[in-house]
């Protein structure tokens, strides 16, 4: 999967939803319309953002994870990512998508979807983490 388009997030904006109660009985959802609270969706996703960067995304190598063509993910920026975790990097000059792994000291670069093969991160490759994905937002057109 691969990385389209890049964006910082520089400016917060006020962006609240309302909170309904919702609950299902018997298989029907009932929506409570007396309003629960609000949630603040910039504390929620980026909580510092000079630390978090966006990121637009294509391709199907990642899709069993749940990240689809068109998607956009929050980053948190990172260089030093965990066994197993979705990471950002750059790899010979192309941003790309890909779970973390770190095998008997080596790193792997692992799609989730079985028609993609595991990239080994050979030394002489020019190889870096971007950041470390923390949030998906599908996006529907």
């Amino acid at each position: 999967m691969k990385v389209t388009e890049y964006s910082e997030i520089g400016t917060r904006f006020e962006f609240k939803a309302e909170l309904f109660q919702a609950a299902s009985k018997a298989g029907l959802l009932n929506i409570n319309m007396e309003e629960s609270g609000s949630l603040d969706l910039n504390i929620l996703l980026a909580p510092n953002p000079e630390k978090f960067f966006l990121v637009r995304v294509n391709g199907e190598s990642m899709i069993d994870e749940g990240i689809f063509d068109g998607d956009i993910l929050v980053v948190e920026r990172s260089e030093v990512p965990i066994d197993g975790e979705i990471i950002i990097s750059a790899l010979n000059g192309e941003l790309t998508v890909k779970t973390f792994r770190l095998i008997d000291g080596t790193g792997y670069l692992y799609s989730a979807n079985k028609k993609f093969l595991p990239i080994e991160i050979m030394t002489f490759y020019d190889f870096s983490v971007q950041g470390i994905v923390r949030h998906i937002i599908h996006y529907f057109i």
